[in-house]
């Protein structure tokens, strides 16, 4: 897939409770894939929502990624708009755009709870007054570097420019996705061993 392509699979999904560790990357990203400013910005990167514009200018993978992050990712809304991109996109794409989105949706999740254990355990909101967890600090100890070294990235990235060759994304892709890979492969095998191989 087009380095464009997937950068508007990401920020459509995050454009749906939207998490600044995914926000900060696919931003920057977008942007060295020569995405503009405005569709950035917009946090869906189509014609996605419910106005008048003409539905025909969605891409299919933009469609099936903001059905998606609506629905977490279940339902049969879900599985129509896969069959629907499936149809005219093919297998080979249309799995590639699921995976992305599991993806993302596992990142922004992450990244959203991550933050929050670090502010109760701060006390940033003294307001609250909530109770810290063994899960929180579980969370900040075990994906706290992970997503260090993505806030780092994200900094880093702000001084690329702003169109890049599609072997530089492919290379990023690859530097994200291996830690990504190393922190959810070992909670994954327990979750199938604990759930009887059901998913």
């Amino acid at each position: 897939m087009q380095p464009t392509t997937i950068e508007k699979i990401m920020l459509t999904v995050n454009s749906y409770n939207t998490c600044p560790y995914c926000t900060g990357l696919h931003g920057e990203l977008a942007r060295m894939s020569g995405l503009d400013g405005d569709t950035i910005d917009s946090g869906s990167s189509d014609t996605t929502d419910d106005s008048d514009e003409d539905e025909t200018n969605v891409s299919e993978e933009v469609k099936y990624a903001q059905t998606f992050a609506i629905e977490s990712g279940r339902g049969n809304a879900v599985k129509f708009a896969y069959d629907n991109m499936l149809n005219t996109i093919g297998m080979k794409h249309a799995k590639s755009v699921r995976a992305l989105c599991w993806a993302l949706l596992w990142g922004k999740t992450t990244g959203n709870t991550i933050n929050n254990a670090r502010d109760k355990i701060l006390k940033r909101d003294d307001k609250k007054k909530e109770k810290v967890t063994s899960l929180d600090v579980f969370m900040l100890i075990y994906y706290g570097p992970l997503f260090s070294v993505i806030g780092v990235l994200n900094k880093i990235l702000i001084g690329m420019p702003s169109s890049v060759p599609k072997v530089i994304s492919s290379i990023i892709g690859a530097v994200l996705w291996l830690p990504q890979a190393i922190n959810i492969t070992p909670l994954g095998v327990v979750s199938l061993v604990l759930n009887k191989g059901v998913v």
